[in-house]
C-alpha cells in the first residue's frame, strides 16, 4: 500500500504518509480510508507528506475527494498541512489542490519541511 494513515501528538493529529508510485485508485482508497478514520478520531488537524510520491494523482480525482469531503461531512474547521519536495511539477499540482480546498472553506496550506508544518497546525488547534 503506498501509504501509510496514523495519529500522531502535540498537536494531536492524523498523519497521511504517501510513498512511490499512487494509482488514481489508491489515490481513491486512501482518501476513502482518511474520511473513515476521521469519523471516528473527529480530528480536525492534518499532516499530509507527500515528499516520497512519484506521481501525483489526475486533477479529476483530486476534485473528486474535495467533493468526497462535504459529502461525507469532513468538518470545514479542518486544518491540513501538505508537505511537498521542492519540485514546480508536484507544486504545481498541489497548489490546484490547496487552492480548491481552500474555495470550500478548508484551510489547507503547502509546506517544505515537517517543522513548519507542525508550527503551523500548533497555531490552529
Amino acid at each position: 500500500m503506498p501509504y501509510k494513515i496514523e495519529t500522531g501528538s502535540e498537536p494531536e493529529r492524523i498523519e497521511i504518509k504517501y510513498s512511490g508510485t499512487v494509482s488514481d485508485s489508491e489515490y481513491k482508497s486512501a482518501i476513502a480510508e482518511f474520511i473513515k478514520f476521521n469519523s471516528e478520531k473527529r480530528c480536525l488537524l492534518v499532516l499530509t507528506d507527500l515528499r516520497e510520491m512519484k506521481v501525483t494523482p489526475s486533477f479529476l480525482n483530486v476534485y473528486d475527494s474535495i467533493n468526497m469531503f462535504e459529502k461525507m461531512g469532513i468538518d470545514t474547521r479542518t486544518s491540513e498541512a501538505l508537505i511537498i519536495p521542492r519540485n514546480k511539477f508536484v507544486e504545481d499540482n498541489v497548489k490546484f489542490y490547496e487552492n480548491a480546498c481552500q474555495n470550500r472553506g478548508y484551510n489547507v496550506r503547502i509546506f517544505y519541511n515537517r517543522e513548519d508544518a507542525i508550527t503551523w497546525l500548533k497555531q490552529n488547534e
